[in-house]
């Protein structure tokens, strides 16, 4: 197998984006390097962010900041994304996973609040099946698991899907930005843009060859086996669709799901206020419930 391993020049542009208050490291994980950014205070609870295909850890900025205060906040780029390792494969979902566990195993953290959005929201829901007892609780931002369950997307859709990751590509920073206000995704704040752009450059293309094989998931056998308290936030739907999402999610043993009203698929920067109001409900509840354990 071919490991295109993260070069210098990489890591240094790592270290220029680097804010302040956000740690630019690496890790061993499932034999590659796997690259994270982490916001917060060590010893604080630790939340874990798993971002969608072809974006990277940074897409996260602008709902970290909203709880780096309170909570030790790991954004890490999956294997093809970001600053990681980027070999030519494998990308099926059960790699992301162990990917995911090595990452847990390699920074020592017990009991993370684990978040994921689309292909990430896939990761984290199949992690969270398959290793019960690891999360403290799991949220899914409009997880593809669900998506691929009610929609399926087969891998006849890879050459066509890996042409657009290199045309966005060709496109350049300005220009994919500028697409993405007036087309896809017009609304968001302006550094979102940014950070949107700047994964859409850094991503391999062959990372979409995760439809070869399982896919994104299926929540229909994984859910019930998610043991961890479980939120999902749904993009806007229609009632018969609101029907079905609510009729998968009711497979989870301890979960809610949550329409966002007029948020795409990209929740958290569609509806800003709204997702964390939701996210921060939830969170008080896991804080409650520990309190009444303990007394």
């Amino acid at each position: 197998m071919t490991v295109f391993l993260s070069c210098k020049g990489n890591r240094e542009k790592a270290k220029q984006m680097e804010q302040p208050s956000y740690k630019s490291a690496y890790v061993i994980s499932n034999g590659i390097r796997i690259h994270y950014w982490r916001a917060g205070e060590i010893g604080n609870p630790v939340m874990i962010m798993a971002h969608g295909i072809t974006d990277y850890g940074l897409n996260w900025t602008s709902l970290a900041e909203k709880f780096k205060q309170d909570y030790d906040i790991i954004m890490y780029d999956a294997r093809g994304h970001g600053f990681s390792d980027k070999p030519e494969g494998p990308y099926d979902l059960s790699t992301h996973v162990e990917d995911l566990a090595g990452l847990i195993r390699a920074l020592a953290i017990e009991k993370p609040i684990l978040m994921g959005h689309s292909m990430g929201g896939g990761t984290v829901a199949l992690f969270a099946a398959t290793h019960p007892e690891s999360p403290r609780a799991v949220i899914l931002e409009d997880p593809a698991d669900m998506l691929a369950l009610l929609n399926p997307l087969t891998e006849d859709i890879i050459p066509n899907w890996k042409k657009q990751i290199e045309a966005d590509k060709a496109l350049g920073k300005e220009k994919l930005i500028k697409h993405a206000r007036t087309e896809r995704h017009p609304g968001w704040a302006d550094i979102d843009y940014d950070l949107w752009a700047e994964s859409k450059l850094m991503v391999r293309a062959n990372v979409v060859d995760i439809l070869a094989g399982k896919g994104f998931g299926n929540a229909g056998e994984t859910y019930p086996r998610i043991i961890a308290p479980t939120l999902i936030l749904k993009a806007d739907a229609d009632e018969e669709n609101r029907k079905k999402h609510q009729e998968i999610a009711s497979l989870l043993p301890n979960g809610k799901l949550v329409h966002i009203d007029g948020a795409g698929h990209v929740i958290r920067n569609d509806r800003p206020a709204e997702t964390e109001r939701e996210i921060r409900a939830f969170l008080a509840g896991l804080d409650s419930e520990k309190k009444k354990s303990d007394s």
